[in-house]
């Protein structure tokens, strides 16, 4: 009686359609790193996906790969939107502010040096 060695456990992945041959996604490593620099909180997420997708299409799981690639890329997309709503906002509650203080007759002068181009004046006040 010949015992065949047990070989490690091989968890079943979905069904691929794809040839061996086809290569990985890609990572889209670029996406993160501009989530982490435009809107960093979604790069904890992006990250993690980025670094999910070699490892779920080396166990054969090419639908998962494809999604988490997929969903970098998207983070990256989603945070760039994102940083230009909040430049938009930034740059729109500006020019409010800039209008207010021209409507409201803002025209440099503070008032704790009042008097002070009238020469001399300025000590009697």
């Amino acid at each position: 009686m010949t015992e065949t060695p047990e070989s490690s456990p091989t968890q079943p992945g979905p069904a691929t359609t794809t040839s061996p041959q086809e290569p990985p996604p890609p990572s889209q490593a670029g996406w993160a790193v501009v989530s982490a620099l435009f809107f960093w909180p979604l790069a904890f997420s992006a990250f993690t996906h980025a670094f999910n997708v070699y490892p779920l299409w080396a166990r054969g799981d090419v639908a998962g790969a494809k999604a988490a690639s997929d969903r970098v890329r998207r983070l990256g997309q989603i945070s760039l939107w994102l940083f230009g709503a909040l430049l938009l906002l930034f740059a729109i509650g500006n020019v409010v502010v800039f209008v207010a203080l021209i409507t409201h007759g803002y025209e440099g002068h503070h008032h704790w040096h009042h008097g002070w181009h009238d020469g001399d004046n300025w000590r009697n006040h």
